[in-house]
């Protein structure tokens, strides 16, 4: 089981809700487990209803043909129920009925139909859709209470189960593989636009599902290169990465550098990993993302570079923003025991070099772990391989 019940029975519980419906692939998945073609993209939905009384059935809820389809990993927990679309394989492999008579014609009145058999049909209930929150709401005359769920799932994704962390560390290992060997392109004599697709191959072939890498070439006292133009000593290319592992992502930052580093450019790196280094006191459960940032910034300045403008923090699991954020956009959050988090830490210095640092971090209690590796996140590209910069 992924989802951190005792979390989402105490966020519940503040907002008075008794029952959650998840209708997008990755709270689907976060609660249920369930990840077949119908909640990843076949065109139809797979919804996972999980009610605040534990001694009611928790419910998913999909087309009926995806009823029998493969589960990934150990598959649900919870009771899988279909609706109509078409006739198909039933629970378990078994073929189910030849005919759809009988069943919820949509996943509106499968919703509405689950609500009123669990008695919770008068029930103030949190959907990720409101728009399908009114629907079902319309369907029982009116009875429910609608209240929104997007940011209430966000909240309970924020404290990582154990089953999650074991994702995320594999998530961050494979990205980690694939920025290197992508570094390792570069250092060989591919151009930035090369190298995206070597990681784009690299993180699939470590069993990872690449999603993003923004890679860019940059020349001191000149600025950003386009991806294809041959590289020079001096040059450096920075590299911001997001690779999954079984849906759950990571977010890494790198830095290499055509030939050997100078020495202002040394100082700056040395000043930001010595500086990151002392700010790891502030990850702490209590404190305010904001505040955090400030004191990263303030280290890394008091290290040596007293250019440094702006560390950004934000948490990561499902989404490569994990924490809640209403109406879209960044918005401060308070950190928490067992989330994971990133720390961006981009400058441009434009007559010494651009560098990107961004590490994946566990908070445990006291503990502050990084995820990824702590050291290398500077590489120097020499003689057609790479060479740590520590």
């Amino acid at each position: 089981m992924l989802i951190n019940r005792p979390r989402a029975d105490t966020l519940m519980d503040s907002d008075g809700i008794d029952v959650v419906v998840a209708s997008t692939p990755i709270n689907t998945f976060y609660l249920s487990s369930w990840a077949t073609d119908a909640s990843w993209g076949f065109g139809d939905l797979a919804l996972a209803i999980l009610p605040r009384d534990h001694a009611r059935d928790a419910a998913v809820l999909t087309v009926e043909v995806d009823m029998g389809q493969p589960q990934q990993g150990q598959g649900t927990w919870m009771a899988v129920r279909g609706y109509a679309r078409k006739p198909g394989i039933g629970a378990g492999g078994v073929q189910g009925v030849l005919s759809a008579e009988g069943l919820p014609q949509n996943h509106q009145e499968a919703v509405a139909q689950y609500l009123r058999e669990m008695g919770l049909d008068r029930a103030r209930v949190a959907f990720e859709d409101r728009g399908l929150g009114l629907d079902v709401q319309a369907l029982l005359g009116g009875t429910i209470e609608v209240c929104p769920a997007r940011d209430l799932l966000r909240d309970m994704r924020m404290v990582k189960t154990p089953a999650e962390m074991a994702r995320m560390r594999a998530a961050a290992r494979k990205t980690e593989l694939a920025l290197e060997v992508a570094a390792e392109a570069v250092a060989a004599g591919a151009s930035c636009a090369e190298a995206e697709r070597v990681f784009w191959s690299a993180a699939a072939l470590a069993g990872g599902r690449p999603v993003f890498l923004l890679i860019t070439p940059y020349r001191p006292a000149f600025g950003r290169l386009p991806k294809n133009a041959p590289l020079l000593p001096g040059d450096m290319v920075t590299f911001d990465a997001t690779a999954e592992f079984d849906h759950y992502t990571s977010d890494i930052g790198r830095t290499a550098v055509i030939g050997e580093p100078n020495p202002e450019q040394l100082k700056r790196y040395n000043a930001t990993r010595l500086g990151w280094r002392a700010s790891l006191p502030h990850f702490r459960p209590g404190a305010l993302s904001t505040d955090v940032e400030k004191a990263v910034v303030e280290c890394i300045k008091d290290h040596g570079n007293s250019d440094f403008k702006a560390a950004g923090l934000h948490s990561v699991g499902l989404e490569h923003t994990d924490h809640p954020h209403p109406g879209g956009g960044m918005h401060a959050f308070e950190l928490v025991d067992n989330m994971v988090l990133s720390c961006d830490l981009p400058w441009i210095g434009p007559g010494i070099g651009k560098f990107h640092f961004e590490d994946i971090i566990y908070l445990d209690g006291e503990r502050v772990e990084i995820l990824n590796d702590a050291d290398g996140r500077l590489l120097a590209c020499i003689d057609g391989r790479t060479v740590r910069v520590d």
